[in-house]
């Protein structure tokens, strides 16, 4: 009973001392456009540190290739100096079916990023922006809204029956596996003995967007698998991602985010600068 006692007069002691920090709380505010007028000059390159996003899947068939592109679309999108952004999005399963909705999703990018920036749309994953019950015309002034929005809402419905035809497609895998476009058999048809694979869509040295601006860097990785190696499930995909960013972008900062998350705040990444 003396241990029992003693046990429980800790317990009390350190209840309060976890309510003093409670009794005087810290508010953190943050002011962006100061940080734009500290870092982002007129005239001059922005100043601003990069940022590498990470998002990582596995099974498409599991994890939706629409979520993910959600997830993608979105941080594509953010307020943040496209040359200061990079998506890297993992395939641990290397599956083409990944790959091949990758492609449909930066092309689709090409139109939904300048869209969202033009007229401040929140939030910037369609599947969500699209599906709010509000009202959609608030705030907005310029006349080409509506048009535009009746448009990119069409393009994207069209985008989404392409990448629901890649879900059907991959349900039933041929005898002879998976083939790419150009006839060659698609390297990870054997999902744990295939080599690393990269492919740069978007970014500095590939599409811009239909407006003709450069859009944020997007990467597809599937790393190297080897029989008789150990591959550590997600802890060593994110480590392969590491080793793809540092050779490519080398940002100082490194965002995880899971294929369900998308950005909500396109100026969160402004924001956490600031602190």
């Amino acid at each position: 009973w003396l241990t029992s006692v003693i046990c429980e007069i800790w317990f009390a002691f350190s209840w309060v001392l976890d309510q003093f920090p409670k009794w005087n709380p810290v508010n953190r505010e943050t002011y962006i456009e100061r940080l734009s007028a500290r870092y982002e000059r007129e005239g001059e390159p922005s100043q601003l540190a990069g940022v590498d996003f990470f998002v990582s899947t596995v099974d498409p068939l599991k994890e939706p290739p629409l979520i993910t592109a959600n997830t993608v679309l979105s941080i594509l999108a953010v307020d943040y100096p496209v040359d200061k952004v990079s998506c890297y999005v993992s395939d641990d399963g290397a599956a083409m079916l990944s790959f091949e909705s990758l492609v449909e999703t930066a092309e689709f990018a090409r139109k939904w990023v300048p869209f969202c920036k033009k007229y401040s749309i929140e939030p910037r994953a369609p599947e969500f922006y699209f599906s709010q019950k509000i009202d959609y015309l608030k705030d907005k002034v310029q006349p080409s809204f509506v048009k535009e929005r009746r448009a990119m809402k069409r393009d994207y419905e069209e985008y989404k029956v392409r990448v629901n035809a890649l879900v059907a497609k991959a349900q039933k895998t041929p005898e002879e596996g998976w083939t790419m476009q150009d006839g060659t058999p698609w390297p990870g048809n054997n999902t744990r003995d295939h080599p690393g694979m990269i492919q740069v869509f978007l970014g500095n040295t590939g599409a811009r967007d239909i407006e003709g601006n450069e859009l944020p860097r997007l990467v597809y990785v599937s790393r190297e698998k080897r029989p008789g190696y150990q591959h550590h499930k997600k802890a060593g995909a994110e480590n392969a991602l590491v080793r793809v960013s540092a050779v490519l972008t080398n940002a100082p900062y490194i965002l995880n985010v899971d294929c369900d998350h998308y950005v909500n705040n396109s100026k969160a990444v402004r924001e956490a600068m600031c602190i």
